[in-house]
């Protein structure tokens, strides 16, 4: 609906603009409302035309935006996609990477989390990388920088799939427990939290974000498409498949 306004709003502020031109034009007032009458019954005769022009110019907007996302993703595909701050899970020679950005507190991302994870478990040709992007409490700027410092991708696995299947709201007691639970001192990683460093690593990511319109998590960064929403496994598999084959053409 959103796309359907906005097209109609490009659609109309275009009829002002030829409306507009044809009054600067040497008319005289007469002409003019000839042109305006005209232009006018034209498009309460034939409405079809109108929705033609609708859904051409939606279709148009569509394609530009996504060929921008595209530029987008190659013009950051280092930081995106190898970037050494994030933790990943996979061959990291795989013909195929999803970045996915997600937030701790995000419930659509614990219901995607077991499917995420069986793909990836279950594919030999996908790597998966972790975009911290806490975007919805301040508990999960807390358990996204907690995540940050910790110091190898088992470490990280293993506190990342706690907090994944944590149903209830998560708040700065169960990270701590977690954190004991997996006799990691908190003292410490509460000091590693708060530098600079671990501030520009999810700076990094926001701007990502921005640039990539992602606005919500879960979002999947596969290939060169954005998808946003917890995919099922079905969606996954067609988009890495589609990944695959934009490689294979490309080569051609």
């Amino acid at each position: 609906m959103t796309r359907f306004l906005t097209a109609l709003f490009c659609f109309a502020f275009g009829l002002n603009i030829f409306i507009a031109s044809a009054q600067a034009a040497e008319f005289s007032a007469a002409e003019k409302k000839t042109i305006e009458a005209v232009v006018q019954d034209y498009l309460m005769q034939n409405p079809e035309a109108l929705a033609d022009a609708l859904q051409n110019m939606q279709a148009h907007y569509e394609r530009a935006e996504e060929t921008r996302v595209q530029r987008t993703i190659a013009q950051n595909a280092d930081v995106l996609f190898r970037n050494k701050a994030d933790f990943s899970m996979g061959p990291v020679d795989a013909p195929v990477t999803i970045v996915e950005f997600f937030d701790y507190n995000c419930g659509y991302c614990k219901r995607v989390f077991p499917v995420l994870m069986e793909v990836v478990n279950q594919r030999d040709d996908v790597r998966l990388v972790f975009k911290e992007f806490p975007i919805l409490s301040d508990s999960s700027e807390v358990a996204a920088r907690t995540a940050l410092t910790l110091d190898n991708q088992l470490t990280f696995l293993t506190f990342h799939a706690r907090l994944m299947n944590n149903k209830a709201g998560l708040n700065d007691g169960f990270i701590s427990q977690t954190l004991a639970d997996m006799k990691l001192e908190e003292r410490a990683i509460a000091t590693q939290r708060s530098s600079q460093r671990i501030t520009d690593i999810l700076d990094e990511n926001r701007q990502l974000a921005q640039a990539l319109d992602v606005a919500g998590t879960p979002a999947f960064v596969i290939g060169n498409q954005v998808y946003p929403g917890a995919l099922e496994k079905h969606e996954f598999e067609a988009a890495i498949e589609a990944a695959l084959a934009a490689q294979r053409n490309s080569t051609n």
